[in-house]
This record gives C-alpha cells, structure tokens and sequence, in this order.
C-alpha cells in the first residue's frame, strides 16, 4: 500500500507539472510577464520596438536554423581580420518605470569563441550608444567581464570593470541579468546560477561600480536606463571569425527566468531580417 501511495503521489506531481507547463505553452506566459520581448518567431525583429545599429564588416541578420526554441534566432557575424565594427539590435525604448532598475534575459550561443581582446555583447545605459555611460556584459580573454563603461568621446573607453567566470561555448545557454543605478551594480546569471566576479582579492556575486576611478562614487552613475542592445563588438583584432547568436530576449521589473514554452513555427525558409535600420558609418 506504501508504495502505491507513493506512486500515485509521483502521478499526481508529474500530471501537475504538465499542466503547468501546457498552461504556459497555450498562454505564452513565461515565469513573469516581461515588458519589452523578442523572439524572432516572425522571421524578422519588431522595427516599431527595435533597430540596428551596424558600422564596418559585422553583420546581423534573423535566421532559420539555429534557434534556442522555434525556427528563429538573431546571429551576428564577426569575419576574420575584420576592421573595428559593430552590430547591434537596440531598443530605444525603454519604459520610464525600469529607467533606474531592470532584469534582462536572452538565450546565447557563442560560436566558436570571441577574440582574446574585449568583446562587448550586451550594453543597456543612456541613449546615444556608443557615445554613452552605461553598463554592460563583455567577454575578455574567455572569461565573463561586467563593466561600467564612460565611451562619451572618440577618444575610446574608460570604466570600471570585474573579470569574472569563463562562459558556455559553442552551445546554447541562459543568461540574465540584473542592473541597478542606485547603488549602481550589476549582476549576472548563466543557466540559473550567479556568474560570480573579483572584487579586489574575493569572489561576490554582484559587481559594484565606483566612477570616477579611485573615488567613492557608487551610485547615479547613469542618468537613466533608456536603452539596451544585443551584438558584438571587439575592441582589437580579430583573428578567426565567430558568431553570436540571441533569443528569446526579455525585459521586465523583475527577474524572468527560463522560457517555459516553446513557440509555433510561423514561416519556413532562411529569411533575411527587414531591418528598418539606423546605421552608424563611423566608430568612436
């Protein structure tokens, strides 16, 4: 009797389980409601919401193939030897009521691997980019490398910046995010777990900026979040050509988790994206 007790328990919480998961598939919600999404599902991005900002060889284009979930996911291809250059997919838009604290998510690949040198993927600050203060998740010498960044000349970069843990390569994972401008920090997850970084000689799980360097100014370092973006962008050379490919991209108030349904399949073909696109001819 024990064990049939215990069986019918184990029923009943897999049954659970898959309602939960055919309510969220029939109704498209995920773990919490984001305010700004894409999932590429169209074959394009939303150019009310979205626009491309792209200088030199980098591309970025929606393709049918290599998708986190559905048929459809924004890659952006770096060539080898490629000039200084940029693609990124920008929301301009970002609602006032996250214009000081936000959570961000998007499934990654990174193909086969980034350069040596920094290599900007995600940035969300003022607007302007790349003429900008803002915060931001890079990728140097294969290790993770949340920064704040102060890009406000064409003279180049200056911030502060917390090497931390090495990420996924070559295959699908879930990165989030949290930044916040008082205090002005910046924390990361990969599939779910911190993404810790070095603070002086320890390990935390936050990054906690002061600008600028060597002063005790920790907060308000970004007037406001106006915008986010999602591409690449090396600062160096490039020896071998990689691609970075997103989906699955939300924004919310609160943290959003892992995309708990899957998505019809809408079209079929490899489509290039219709991007009503604001393009940048030249680099700071």
């Amino acid at each position: 009797m024990l064990k049939q007790s215990v069986w019918k328990q184990s029923v009943w919480k897999q049954s659970a389980w898959l309602f939960l998961f055919s309510f969220c598939s029939a109704t498209g919600l995920p773990a919490q409601q984001p305010l700004i999404s894409e999932d590429f599902e169209s074959g394009r991005f939303d150019s009310k919401v979205w626009e491309l900002r792209i200088a030199g060889a980098v591309d970025a284009e929606v393709e049918q193939g290599e998708a986190a979930h559905g048929k459809y996911a924004l890659r952006v291809h770096y060539p080898a030897m490629t000039p200084p250059g940029y693609a990124f997919l920008v929301t301009p838009y970002l609602p006032a009521s996250v214009s000081g604290h936000f959570f961000g998510r998007a499934y990654v690949k990174i193909d086969p691997a980034t350069p040596e040198n920094h290599t900007v993927l995600v940035f969300s600050g003022e607007a302007g980019w790349p003429f900008s203060r803002f915060e931001e998740i890079g990728i140097s010498r294969n290790t993770f490398q949340p920064s704040y960044r102060e890009n406000r000349s064409a003279k180049g970069e200056n911030g502060d910046v917390r090497p931390g843990d090495a990420p996924p390569l070559g295959k699908w994972f879930l990165l989030e995010w949290e930044c916040n401008n008082d205090p002005t920090t910046l924390t990361v997850w990969v599939n779910g777990k911190s993404s810790r970084v070095m603070e002086e000689d320890r390990k935390v799980e936050v990054s906690s900026f002061k600008w600028p360097r060597g002063s005790e100014t920790a907060k308000g370092l970004i007037a406001t979040f106006d915008e986010i973006g999602f591409g690449a962008r090396v600062w160096g050379q490039v020896p071998h050509a990689f691609d970075v490919y997103y989906d699955d991209i939300a924004i919310g108030a609160e943290r959003l988790g892992a995309v708990m349904y899957s998505h019809p399949n809408k079209t079929a073909a490899r489509t290039r994206a219709n991007f009503s696109a604001m393009s940048y001819q030249s680099l700071p």
